[in-house]
């Protein structure tokens, strides 16, 4: 009876490790640098790609391409240990609804939250990275 109680407070105890928030999507998209920064700290490392400034930040493993200013892309990297599957969403501030399109090695949505697209990948065992494409295709 103790190895099943154990099992039990194990199980639960993990699923608190998922859904801990690494990054609030929703409250960086859209805003400047300079808020980004306040939100997640201050970027590692910034250059300029064709779509605008593309800045690496400490935070989640986060790249964010700011886009006429503005945080468009988005692509979090540290979520290696979050099991490949809809809940992945919630440890990047978003609600764990089906996806739109599922393959064995991603998962998009279209249109959740009002954002353009959010893709989820694969990993080895786990789930790899997410990329949010928030207003420009």
């Amino acid at each position: 009876m103790k190895i099943i109680v154990l099992g039990i407070l194990l199980s639960f105890s993990s699923l608190k490790v998922y859904s801990e928030t690494i990054i609030d999507v929703l409250a960086i998209v859209g805003k400047n640098k300079t808020e980004v920064s306040t939100l997640i700290g201050a970027p590692s490392s910034c250059s300029q790609s064709k779509h605008g400034e593309k800045c690496q930040f400490p935070k989640g493993e986060t790249e964010i391409v700011f886009i006429k200013g503005k945080a468009d892309w988005i692509t979090i990297e540290a979520i290696d240990n979050i099991p490949f599957g809809q809940v992945a969403l919630e440890t990047i501030g978003l609600k764990s609804l089906p996806p739109s399109f599922k393959n064995g090695f991603s998962m998009r949505w279209s249109g959740l939250s009002g954002l353009y697209e959010v893709s989820l990948f694969k990993g080895e065992k786990n789930s790899d990275y997410a990329y949010i494409k928030a207003y420009t295709k």
